[in-house]
Order: structure tokens, then C-alpha cells, then sequence
């Protein structure tokens, strides 16, 4: 819960700072920097699950059981994003289209625009960025109330990049691997399940 807090208090300062005091210019440098720490975070990450010589042997055991994690989020992913569309009165196709994105935005928005226009991308986009922005303030909570394997299914796709310091810092070693593996599988899955639903449109 007091890492919850502290990723919301750590947003909100960020976005102040960089809505008053940074400018349009700088933009591209703060792009860079973010790159640049998430690499090293993924590093310090990495130096932690091969410190641990037990680890891939654990893995080793779990076998294909791996696979059953991946294949359950973009499951529920798909199930949420029919619910969703029933409620907001949009298409089946739409609704999984956009669903099927499972937090990569960049990549849905894209595939999205020439079929849905501006509107559609857009709404991927947002969908996509809010399940990233949630997944950094429900894992720390989730992970320890619920379960580390729920704690990584809400991250979709960025369980390999961008919410893998978070997931590695809420659980352990073990489950920091998983994530890995859970995001990279996802993530090759993304492009051909967005065409498929978006050839639907």
C-alpha cells in the first residue's frame, strides 16, 4: 500500500513539474532520459535474477505452466474489452481490437488509425495508457493482497519493459522472471491479434 502511495504522489509531481515548469523543447531530452533510466532499472533487474542460481531451475520445473499466464490475460483482456464496448454501445470487433492492444498503445493506436480514423486510434491509445498507468499504482497492492501472478496479468504486454522495475520490486526474483517471459510472449501475440480484430471493423 505505502508503494501504491508513493507511485501516485511520485505521478502527480511529475506531471505539476512538467506542466509548469518544463518546456515544449525539452520534450525530446526528456524522452531520452526515461530510455536511458529504464534500461539501467532493467539491468539492475536483470543482475538480480541471475544473482539467483536457483532460479532458472524453478522455472525449469514449471514447465509449460508458464504459458497458461499469458494465454489467461489476453483471455480476460478480450472478455473485459467485450464487456466494456456492451456498456460504452460499441462494436464487438472495436471493443476487442482495442482490447487486444493489452497495454502496448504505440502499436494498437497505429494498426487502429487507417481502419477506425482518428477516433478509434485514439481511444485505443488511452485505453492502452491507462492500463499501464494502473498497472504502476495496483501492483504493489495486488501482489501482496491478491496474488504476483494477478499482480502481472493486469500488465499485459509492458510486464517485459516498462512495469517490470515495479513487478521485480513488489514480489521477488522468481515471479520478475515470469514477468519477463509473460510480457515477451504477450508482446509478439500483440501486432497479429490487433490485425486480426481490426480486419473485422
Amino acid at each position: 500500500m505505502k508503494m501504491t502511495i508513493y507511485i501516485i504522489i511520485t505521478v502527480i509531481l511529475g506531471a505539476i513539474v512538467s506542466y509548469f515548469f518544463i518546456p515544449d523543447t525539452a520534450k525530446s531530452i526528456i524522452e531520452n532520459l526515461i530510455t536511458i533510466s529504464l534500461s539501467i532499472t532493467l539491468f539492475f533487474v536483470g543482475i538480480s535474477i541471475g544473482r539467483n542460481k536457483h532460479l532458472f531451475k524453478d522455472l525449469k520445473k514449471t514447465g509449460l505452466k508458464v504459458l497458461i499466464l499469458p494465454l489467461g490475460t489476453i483471455i480476460g483482456s478480450l472478455i473485459g474489452g467485450v464487456i466494456t464496448g456492451i456498456i460504452l454501445k460499441q462494436s464487438h470487433a472495436l471493443s476487442l481490437a482495442i482490447a487486444s492492444g493489452l497495454g502496448w498503445y504505440s502499436i494498437s493506436s497505429v494498426i487502429l488509425l487507417p481502419v477506425t480514423g482518428a477516433e478509434g486510434a485514439t481511444i485505443a491509445f488511452i485505453a492502452n495508457v491507462m492500463r499501464e498507468m494502473l498497472t504502476f499504482l495496483l501492483v504493489p497492492f495486488i501482489a501482496k493482497k491478491v496474488s504476483p501472478y494477478c499482480a502481472i496479468s493486469i500488465g499485459g504486454a509492458t510486464t517485459m519493459d516498462v512495469t517490470l522495475p515495479i513487478i521485480a520490486r513488489s514480489t521477488n526474483e522468481y515471479y520478475a522472471l515470469i514477468s519477463f517471459i509473460h510480457g515477451g510472449i504477450i508482446s509478439l501475440l500483440v501486432p497479429f491479434l490487433v490485425n486480426f480484430f481490426a480486419s473485422l471493423i
